[in-house]
């Protein structure tokens, strides 16, 4: 089974600015609640880091909660683009991550888009989890919440954002 969310939000931060706070993996305890975040892997930056969060905490080398390991597979740093119809700039970057479970897999992206003096920050994942038609409907009534989470982590990333 898929499960699909999609959350934007619009900050005053430049698409620079989000991105350096959104690729600030230990940081990003500061805008997603009680989560921790290790890289893996000596890269700290582009395709190829390796890291985990922990929504929760953690016992020692136990982990209590939700374990997320992820790798980077897309990087797409801010750059700008000049749109011929209206000879204005538009910059924009795009993050893609693999989850690889253990307790769900699949893919995100968050992409940044500039637009007016503002930034649009979106996120989409696409995530299976394991249990099949068990965890369907349960996993189903979570969506909203869910929704809601990852909306209010988006809103604490871009006042993180604005505050710089």
């Amino acid at each position: 089974m898929s499960i699909r969310l999609e959350v934007s939000a619009e900050t005053d931060a430049s698409v620079a600015t989000v991105w350096e706070e959104l690729i600030d993996w230990t940081g990003q305890s500061r805008w997603i609640p009680l989560t921790t975040v290790r890289v893996l892997t000596d890269r700290r930056v582009g395709v190829g880091l390796r890291a985990e969060a922990l929504s929760g905490v953690w016992l020692g080398r136990i982990p209590l909660g939700l374990l997320d390991r992820f790798l980077v597979t897309g990087w797409s740093p801010p750059t700008a683009d000049a749109t011929t119809t209206d000879r204005s700039t538009t910059e924009t970057a795009e993050l893609e991550i693999l989850h690889l479970g253990p307790y769900f897999t699949g893919q995100g992206v968050f992409r940044l888009v500039s637009h007016g003096g503002k930034t649009t920050v979106s996120c989409t994942e696409i995530f299976s989890l394991p249990g099949g038609r068990l965890v369907e409907w349960p996993a189903r009534l979570a969506l909203p919440a869910l929704r809601a989470g990852l909306a209010r982590s988006l809103r604490a990333l871009n006042g993180l954002a604005e505050a710089r």
